[in-house]
C-alpha cells in the first residue's frame, strides 16, 4: 500500500537532498494503477466490451503495485532513519501516520456495509480494525472485509515492528553483504511461487495467501528496500537510470506478468525492476537531475496517495450501489466521476485527519 511513509525526510544525511520528491511522484502513479485495476472489474458502465477488456488487460499486473509500496516503504524508512531513535518512538510515529486515516475509513466502511445491507460479522470487523486480518490463512472474507485494501496495512504494521531490529543490523554491513541481502531478498520473491504447490499440500494454504497476503512472505520486499536505501545512501549503488528502469518496469508490468501463472504476477515479475526504479529515482534527486516526477502537482498527489488508496474502493462500492436500477453510464465518464470523488475525499482525509492525527498523537507522546 502507499502507506503513509513520506519520501521527504527532513535530512537524508551529508551530501544528500532534503527531499526525495521523485519517490513521492512514483507513489501516486502506483496508487493510480491500483485504482484503475479495481475499477476495471466493476460492472457499472455501458459501452463496447472491448473498452472494458482493454482496461482489464492493461491493469492485469497492477497488484504488483502493492509490492512497489512495500519496497518503497523499506527504502524511505531506511533513508530517513534517525540516529539514536528508540524503538517505541519509531513505532509510535508509524502508528500516528497510519492509524487515524485507517480508523476513519474503517468507520466509513462500516457505515457503507450497513447501507448496502451487508452481513456484519464482529470477528471480521475486529480483525480489520486491529490490522491482523492478513495473518488468517485462507480467509478472503477476513482479508478483504470492510475496507478491503487495508489488508496491506496489516503487512505494513508487521514490517514496522521488524524495522528497528533489521535496519541497524543492515546498516552495519559491508556494501558487498548489502548486495547479497538485496539479491537474496529478490531471489526469495522470484522463487516463492514455486513453493505454492508444496506449501498447499503441506498446510492447505492457498497460493494467493502465501504469495500475496501473508506478511511474513512479503517481508523480503521491505528488506530489499532497506538494503537498496543503504547502498544508495552510502554511494555504493550501481544500476540503470530512471528512463531505463521505467521501461523495464513497464515491460514487466504489461507483458511479463501475462506469461506466468497468476501466483507469480503479484511480485515475482516486478521485484527487480521496481528496486531499480526506486533507487534510480532517489539518485536522480540526489544529483539534481531533471525529473518530471518532481512536479509540484504530482508530488502533492503522492502525498495524498495513502488516503486515496484507503478511500477509492469505498467510493467504487458506493457508486455501484447508487447505479443499481438507474442504468449504466459510459466507461470514461463513470471512471472520471469515481476518480474525482475518491480524490476529493482523499484530500480531505489527508488534510483533516492524517496530518492533524500525526501532530496530535505526536504531542500526546511528548507529554
Amino acid at each position: 500500500t502507499p502507506a503513509a511513509v513520506s519520501p521527504t525526510p527532513r535530512k537524508g544525511g551529508p551530501g544528500t537532498p532534503t527531499r526525495l520528491d521523485s519517490l513521492t511522484g512514483l507513489r501516486w502513479l502506483a496508487a493510480l494503477a491500483i485504482f484503475c485495476m479495481h475499477f476495471a472489474y466493476e460492472d457499472t458502465f455501458a459501452g463496447p466490451a472491448k473498452h472494458l477488456a482493454l482496461l482489464q488487460k492493461i491493469t492485469y499486473g497492477a497488484p504488483s503495485a502493492v509490492s512497489f509500496f512495500f519496497i518503497l516503504s523499506g527504502f524511505v524508512l531506511a533513508w530517513s532513519i534517525r540516529p539514536g531513535d528508540s524503538r517505541t518512538g519509531f513505532w509510535w510515529r508509524r502508528f500516528s501516520r497510519i492509524y487515524p486515516a485507517h480508523f476513519v475509513t474503517f468507520l466509513a466502511a462500516v457505515a457503507l456495509a450497513l447501507w448496502l445491507g451487508s452481513e456484519m460479522r464482529p470477528g471480521i470487523a475486529l480483525a480489520n480494525l486491529t490490522l491482523t486480518q492478513s495473518w488468517i490463512p485462507n480467509a478472503r472474507n477476513y482479508w478483504f472485509g470492510f475496507n478491503s485494501v487495508s489488508w496491506s496495512l496489516s503487512c505494513e504494521f508487521f514490517f514496522y515492528f521488524t524495522f528497528p531490529f533489521l535496519a541497524p543490523a543492515l546498516k552495519r554491513l559491508h556494501p558487498r553483504k548489502l548486495w547479497l541481502v538485496l539479491a537474496a531478498s529478490a531471489a526469495f520473491v522470484i522463487l516463492l511461487p514455486l513453493a505454492a504447490g508444496p506449501v498447499h499440500t503441506l498446510t492447505g494454504w492457498q497460493g494467493d495467501y502465501l504469495a500475496y497476503v501473508l506478511p511474513l512472505t512479503r517481508l523480503p520486499e521491505f528488506l530489499a528496500g532497506i538494503a537498496a536505501a543503504f547502498l544508495v545512501k552510502q554511494g555504493h549503488w550501481r544500476g540503470p537510470g530512471v528512463t531505463l528502469s521505467l521501461a523495464l518496469s513497464a515491460v514487466a508490468l504489461l507483458w511479463l506478468v501475462r506469461l506466468v501463472p497468476k501466483v507469480a504476477h503479484f511480485s515475482a515479475c516486478t521485484i527487480v525492476p521496481y528496486i531499480l526504479l526506486i533507487a534510480a529515482a532517489a539518485r536522480s534527486d540526489i544529483t539534481g537531475a531533471f525529473s518530471l516526477l518532481r512536479k509540484r502537482g504530482l508530488v502533492y498527489l503522492g502525498e495524498v496517495s495513502f488516503c486515496f488508496y484507503l478511500t477509492h474502493e469505498l467510493v467504487i462500492s458506493a457508486s455501484n450501489h447508487v447505479m443499481q436500477g438507474h442504468g449504466k453510464i459510459p466507461l470514461l465518464p463513470n471512471m472520471l466521476a469515481v476518480f474525482s470523488v475518491s480524490l476529493v475525499l482523499a484530500a480531505l482525509l489527508h488534510e483533516l485527519i492524517e496530518k492533524p492525527g500525526v501532530k496530535l498523537l505526536g504531542r500526546l507522546r511528548t507529554r
